[in-house]
């Protein structure tokens, strides 16, 4: 069986070897030689058909033309015999037997030619009687002449009796003869018509052998080329479906066979391709761990399993403490480097095939312990940090690593996948601002979360609903008491839950993303009461403190100017307050918008100096006018040395280096006085005065400035001959 499927297999294989354009081509051309023959055929068959009638035609004719020509001569003959008869002289005859003469050689001229033509056997009774008829009517005819010349009397009986009988049996003669040939003639023509019925069947056979031909080139050109057409339709449609392991069907050497071989060349790429999509899909390229897709999946199996067996499970999420300050500083190579090597301290620290380390963010990883409590979960926390503590040194840097971890057990912290990364993400930020190193969740943060989810959707709706309110706390000269600008502080007043503080607020805003929005709304509110301020006749500046969030976005400056030109205000009486903590966070990007704001014109002033870390070298780069020294070196500062020499010693620094110095948090005159001795330019505090809305802050420094006016024209940090522009540059 297999040998006869091969056999039936041979010519489409052999066909397949063929391009399609050359089986074609052989199709075609073997179709119309079949038609050519066909053709040919039936023009030869009409060319001896027609040659046959023609000569039929012909002989008939002539044949009957030449009877009919014998017939007419030898009654014409008889005539003049008869005419003989009529004339008496015989110089009257001697015409008439020249006219019998000339009648006699055509009449046997006509005979011998019909007779010359009768040679057929079935013509010889016929012939002989026709000759036998001639021969009497020839001696008859002569013997009644030669009688006329002799006795016209005897003549006539023996014409009467002789000749015109001999004449009849010869015209008898030649009827007959005249019949015989034309049933000759028809005989040939129904033989000419059996060669014409035959020559049809030999074309029909010929057109059907042709059809037939036609037809099982077709069925095999179609099959050769449909069939493989059919398996590579099949074959992509697999390809299509994800289906890269099918078996391929043979190729020939055709065009077919050609797309075969591309396609199948194409599903091996895409099979590379694959796997290496998913070996990126569920690895993470840089440390070669699962990434947060793997996690995941397998999270959802443990949980899974757990949810069966009833055994417990684990999860811990680690975030490195300070990566940011590396890549930063180091550069993105060290932070890459240092993320491999972290990675691999991970790896090394766990004890079973079954845990997971993935790394599911930036500096972020989480572990997955399928069979752990919260107990052994809390040892391996306490394990990991101890192998993130030993420094790391790349390219001769030797950098500092450590962790916060939170832990998250099912099914005490969570029921779902879900919950439990929620719940380890809550335990991790706990740690973090603990600086615990690592804390395992409990219901109390789920009510931390549930207050911060709250806060976030009350800030979201704080700033259209018109929530906030500022107040304005003036900051003093201590040469002479004047005020000339104002700190703007932000003020939430909830539907519900009453007064909230700023310091509960805004560093969450900052988290969540939501200070953008805030910074938006204090700006255009603040710019707006200083507009209205100064177009009553009070001559004021603004504070307004940025944050974080802030100073890192590009579009800060296009922001301060769109609201400085919006309000009608000029830059230089704007100070925007920045702290360090702010500047060192990011501090490329702080710089340029610092160097943007500064060209612009705005002031800007360093907020909380001292509580924070940054580098003096780094403090000379940026175009600042004014250090503000909090509140917690100044409020004893009159009770204590160290503050008195860390407040002398910064304002030497920031005179030395151009800048003017203001100090927050001054409560009473003694503290007052020891600034100004300290060469302090400016201070703020509830000696002066408590934060006041807009109508008593105008109350207040409309009396302020009548007991005390201002020796220059300036706001503290502001040179008195400056010289800056009422309009606002473009930022840069």
């Amino acid at each position: 069986m297999a040998i006869a499927d091969d056999l039936s297999n041979t010519p489409n294989r052999i066909a397949r070897s063929a391009p399609i354009a050359v089986r074609l081509a052989l199709a075609f051309g073997l179709l119309l030689a079949l038609l050519a023959g066909v053709v040919a055929l039936v023009l030869k068959q009409a060319e001896l058909v027609g040659e046959s009638s023609r000569v039929v035609a012909e002989s008939s004719l002539r044949q009957v033309l030449l009877a009919r020509q014998a017939e007419k001569a030898a009654q014409a003959g008889a005539q003049h015999l008869h005419t003989l008869f009529l004339l008496d002289a015989r110089s009257d005859r001697v015409p008439v037997y020249a006219l019998i003469d000339t009648e006699f050689a055509e009449q046997k001229n006509a005979l011998s030619q019909l007779l010359a033509d009768a040679h057929a056997v079935e013509d010889a009774v016929v012939v002989e009687r026709l000759i036998s008829t001639r021969g009497r009517f020839e001696a008859a005819f002569q013997h009644t002449v030669e009688e006329v010349e002799l006795d016209m009397g005897a003549a006539r009986p023996i014409m009467i009796k002789e000749t015109l009988p001999a004449l009849n049996d010869m015209l008898n003669a030649l009827d007959a003869l005249v019949a015989v040939k034309s049933a000759q003639a028809n005989a040939t023509i129904s033989s000419i018509r059996m060669q014409q019925a035959r020559s049809r069947e030999y074309v029909l056979e010929l057109s059907g052998l042709a059809v037939v031909v036609a037809l099982m080139c077709a069925v095999m050109i179609t099959r050769s080329i449909t069939r493989p057409l059919a398996l590579t339709v099949a074959l992509a449609r697999e390809i299509a479906d994800g289906k890269l392991d099918s078996p391929m069907p043979a190729a020939g050497r055709d065009e077919v066979g050609r797309l075969i071989t591309a396609l199948g060349e194409m599903r091996n790429s895409l099979a590379q391709r694959e796997a290496r999509i998913v070996d990126l899909a569920f690895r993470d390229p840089l440390t070669g761990l699962a990434n947060r897709t793997l996690f995941n999946d397998r999270l959802d199996q443990a949980v899974g399993t757990a949810t069966r067996t009833g055994h417990a499970m684990s999860v811990l999420l680690i975030d490195l403490d300070r990566f940011k300050n590396v890549n930063d500083v180091l550069g993105h190579p060290v932070g890459d480097e240092l993320l491999n090597q972290v990675a691999g301290r991970l790896t090394r620290e766990l004890r079973r095939t079954t845990d997971t380390v993935a790394r599911i963010g930036g500096d972020e990883f989480a572990v997955l312990l399928p069979a752990q409590g919260r107990e052994g979960a809390a040892l391996l926390a306490r394990q990991l940090l101890t192998a993130l503590d030993t420094p790391v040194t790349i390219e001769g840097q030797t950098v500092d690593v450590s962790g916060s971890i939170g832990i998250a057990t099912f099914p005490d912290d969570g029921a779902n996948p879900t919950e439990l990364m929620a719940h380890a993400d809550s335990a991790m930020y706990v740690a973090k601002q603990t600086s615990s190193g690592y804390a395992a969740f409990t219901q109390k943060m789920v009510r931390t979360t549930e207050h911060g989810l709250s806060l976030l959707s009350d800030l979201r709706r704080a700033v259209d609903e018109n929530q906030f309110y500022l107040q304005y706390q003036p900051k003093i000269s201590l040469a002479d008491r004047s005020c000339l600008s104002a700190e703007v502080l932000i003020r939430w007043r909830h539907p519900t839950r009453g007064f909230v503080p700023p310091d509960q607020f805004i560093p969450f805003a900052e988290q969540t993303g939501c200070i953008k929005s805030i910074t938006r709304w204090v700006l255009a509110r603040g710019l707006a009461q200083l507009a209205a301020w100064r177009a009553a006749g009070l001559e004021m500046s603004l504070n307004i403190n940025v944050s974080t969030r802030d100073l890192v976005q590009q579009d800060l400056p296009a922001l301060v100017r769109a609201q400085l030109l919006a309000e009608g205000v000029a830059a230089r009486h704007l100070c925007l307050e920045v702290t360090e903590s702010a500047i060192m966070e990011d501090p490329a990007h702080a710089l340029a918008s610092l160097n943007a704001l500064h060209e612009m014109g705005v002031q800007l002033s360093i907020d909380d100096f001292g509580t924070g870390y940054s580098s003096l070298a780094y403090l000379k780069k940026l175009p600042v006018q004014e250090l503000k020294i909090d509140r917690s070196f100044v409020m004893n500062l009159d009770l204590d040395d160290n503050d008195l020499n860390i407040v002398r010693s910064t304002i030497g620094m920031a005179h030395h280096m151009g800048l003017k110095v203001v100090a927050e948090g001054v409560e009473t005159e003694s503290v007052a006085a020891q600034l100004k001795t300290l060469g302090c330019d400016g201070a703020q505090g509830y000696l002066f005065s408590r934060p006041l809305g807009a109508d008593d802050f105008h109350a207040w420094a409309v009396a302020a400035r009548a007991a005390n006016p201002p020796l220059v024209l300036g706001a503290p940090g502001e040179p008195a001959s400056a010289d800056l522009p009422e309009s606002v540059p473009a930022a840069t």
